[in-house]
């Protein structure tokens, strides 16, 4: 949780307020996409500040900038309701203990993850119904729902289908054993938001790897998958 002084004049509305605070995280993480991704809530009428996702050193970093008051765990994670008050501000300085309790994931531990999905059942159609039933697949691995959401990053759903989330290797392989899911694999496009969805990218080895070979950065794929690899993914 980031606690900031008010914004400079001019900076008013929501959008200015929130385009503000995606700048000062762009400082500390060098791309405004990321710190677009990295942010999670923010309250910006009486009291300032915002909520995101970062390791240690960058919480540090950001704390040493003009302009922010506290930078903390964010003792009231689950919960949509932040105390951006400066009442609630505590010391700038953060030990590796008192991230470490708050953080999804070990820092370094996540990367970048494409999953190929079947078509949705009858009901699923919109955009929002997508979205939607991409992140309740997501919680069957991760446990909360809003952990689910924080963590996808990119969907595809009008003729391909899956999402890209970023996660660790040991949730990328339990990902992979949810019904539904074709594959899962390293997003190799992460910069773009050209994604390979279609089923051409869906690999033929039908083994898991061993946990203690993860480094490899083999796709990980449902069994489901290969003995009905040529599901028609409506390419």
């Amino acid at each position: 949780m980031v606690l900031m002084e008010e914004p400079p004049h001019g900076v008013n509305s929501k959008p200015q307020v929130i385009e503000y605070y995606v700048k000062t995280l762009e400082r500390v993480l060098g791309s405004e996409k990321d710190a677009q991704r990295c942010m999670y809530d923010a309250s910006w009428d009486t009291h300032f500040g915002f909520c995101c996702d970062i390791d240690e050193e960058t919480s540090r970093e950001l704390a040493g900038l003009p302009g922010i008051l506290s930078v903390r765990p964010d003792p009231d994670y689950s919960s949509v309701k932040k105390d951006c008050s400066s009442s609630s501000i505590q010391s700038n300085y953060l030990s590796s203990s008192q991230i470490g309790s708050n953080l999804l994931f070990t820092v370094g531990s996540t990367k970048y993850w494409l999953v190929q999905m079947n078509k949705p059942g009858i009901g699923v159609v919109t955009k929002a119904q997508m979205v939607d039933y991409y992140a309740q697949i997501l919680t069957k691995v991760l446990g909360n729902e809003k952990d689910a959401q924080m963590c996808i990053y990119h969907v595809s759903w009008q003729s391909n289908f899956g999402f890209c989330c970023k996660l660790d290797d040991e949730c990328a392989r339990e990902l992979a054993g949810v019904p539904g899911v074709l594959s899962v694999q390293l997003d190799k496009n992460f910069e773009s938001e050209n994604k390979g969805y279609g089923g051409n990218n869906l690999q033929s080895s039908p083994d898991l790897p061993d946990p203690s070979e993860a480094s490899q950065y083999n796709p990980y794929k449902n069994k489901e998958t290969i003995r009905y690899r040529a599901v028609n993914l409506n390419v």
